[in-house]
C-alpha cells in the first residue's frame, strides 16, 4: 500500500461521517445486545428449519440477477452492459459497502462498469443513483401500504416512516429538478462530471419505465418474502403485516449513518420492532436479527469478493476509489 493510499485511509477514519457512523453502529449493537445470551442463542440456531433459510437465501441470491435486469433497463440503448455483467457489479457493489466506509460500494461497482464497458465512470454512477431512487420508491410503496394494514400504537414508528418517505420523495423531487438544469457544454471538469452523472440519471428510456417500476417492486417483493421466510424458518407464524413491517423499519433505519455493512443498526431496528412492537423476548429479537444480517452479509461478501477478485480490473480498483476525484471520475 503506497504512503498516498495509506494518508486516504487515515483520512477517511477521520472523516466525520464516518466517526459518526461508527458510534451510532456501536451504540445499536450495544442497544441490540445488551441482554444477549449466547446458550439461548444457540438453542434458537438449532431449531430453525433449515429449508426455509434456504429458500430464502436462494430468492435473495436470485433478487440481484433481477437487479442487474432493472438496472439494464436504466441505460439507454447505445451504452448498455450485459446483465451478466451488471449483475456482477451488484454483487462488488455489496461486497464494497460491507467492507468500506460510506457506501464506497456504489462508486466501486461504477468504476467497474465502468472500466469493463468503456463508459465514464460519472455517467454509470448517475444510473446508480437512479437505481436507488427506484429502491427509495418502491420503500414509499410498500410503507404506505404498511400504515394502511399495520395499527401502530406508538405513533412515533407511524410518523417516521411518513417523514422518511417524504425526505426520500423531497429527494426524488430535487434531482428532478436539478436534472433540469443540466449544462449543454462546459470546460469546467466538475460541472462536465455533473452533466455526465445527469446523462446517467436522465438515460432511462421511455419504454422502460414502466418494467424498472414493476421490477422494483417485484424485487421489494422478494425481501418481503425473505423476512416471511426467515421468520417462518423460527417459527415464529408471523403474519405477512408484520413481516412487512419489519421490512419497511429496517430498511428506514438504514439511512441512518453506521458502520460497513450495516452493523448495529440494523440488529437495533429489527429488534425493536420483533421485541417492543410484537412482544417476543429478547433472545427471540437477537436471534432474529443475527440471522437476517448474517445470512445476506455473508452471502453478498463473499459474491462480491469473488467476483471482484475475478474483474481484470480489481487490483488498483480500491484504491481509485478511495483516490477519486474529478479527473479520475471523467476517465473511461
Amino acid at each position: 500500500m503506497s504512503k498516498k493510499h495509506r494518508t486516504k485511509m487515515v483520512g477517511l477514519a477521520k472523516d466525520p461521517k464516518v466517526i459518526i457512523g461508527v458510534v451510532i453502529s456501536f451504540a445499536g449493537i450495544y442497544w441490540a445486545f445488551k441482554d444477549f445470551d449466547f446458550f439461548d442463542f444457540k438453542q434458537s440456531i438449532q431449531q430453525i428449519d433449515f429449508v426455509y433459510f434456504l429458500l430464502a437465501t436462494i430468492f435473495l441470491w436470485g433478487s440481484v440477477w433481477l437487479r442487474g435486469i432493472r438496472w439494464k433497463w436504466l441505460f439507454n440503448d447505445s451504452a448498455s452492459p450485459s446483465v451478466a455483467s451488471l449483475y456482477r457489479a451488484e454483487l462488488i457493489g455489496y461486497f464494497g459497502n460491507n467492507v468500506l466506509p460510506l457506501r464506497l460500494g456504489e462508486i466501486l461497482r461504477a468504476y467497474i462498469v465502468g472500466k469493463e464497458n468503456n463508459l465514464p465512470k460519472s455517467f454509470v454512477f448517475g444510473t446508480v443513483v437512479l437505481e436507488r431512487l427506484m429502491d427509495m420508491f418502491a420503500l414509499i410503496f410498500f410503507g404506505i401500504i404498511l400504515l394502511f394494514l399495520y395499527p401502530f400504537e406508538e405513533g412515533w414508528v407511524g410518523d417516521y416512516i411518513l417523514k422518511g418517505g417524504s425526505v426520500i420523495l423531497i429527494v426524488i423531487f430535487a434531482l428532478i429538478i436539478i436534472s433540469r438544469f443540466k449544462l449543454k457544454s462546459t470546460e469546467n471538469k466538475i460541472l462536465r462530471i455533473f452533466n455526465q452523472i445527469m446523462d446517467g440519471l436522465l438515460s432511462i428510456r421511455k419504454k422502460s419505465i414502466i418494467p424498472v417500476v414493476i421490477s422494483s417492486i417485484l424485487i421489494w417483493s422478494i425481501y418481503l418474502l425473505d423476512v416471511y421466510l426467515i421468520q417462518r424458518a423460527f417459527q415464529f407464524n408471523l403474519s405477512w403485516t408484520q413481516s412487512l413491517a419489519i421490512l419497511v423499519i429496517s430498511s428506514l433505519v438504514l439511512s441512518i449513518p453506521s458502520a460497513p455493512g450495516m452493523i448495529g443498526t440494523f440488529h437495533a431496528a429489527v429488534k425493536y420492532t420483533m421485541v417492543d412492537l410484537f412482544a417476543f423476548t429478547p433472545n427471540e429479537g437477537n436471534s432474529f436479527a443475527i440471522l437476517m444480517h448474517a445470512y445476506g452479509y455473508i452471502l453478498f461478501t463473499l459474491l462480491g469478493a469473488y467476483y471482484f477478485l475475478k474483474s481484470q480490473f480489481h487490483e488498483h480498483a480500491i484504491k481509485n476509489v478511495l483516490n477519486t476525484d474529478s479527473n479520475e471520475l471523467q476517465k473511461n
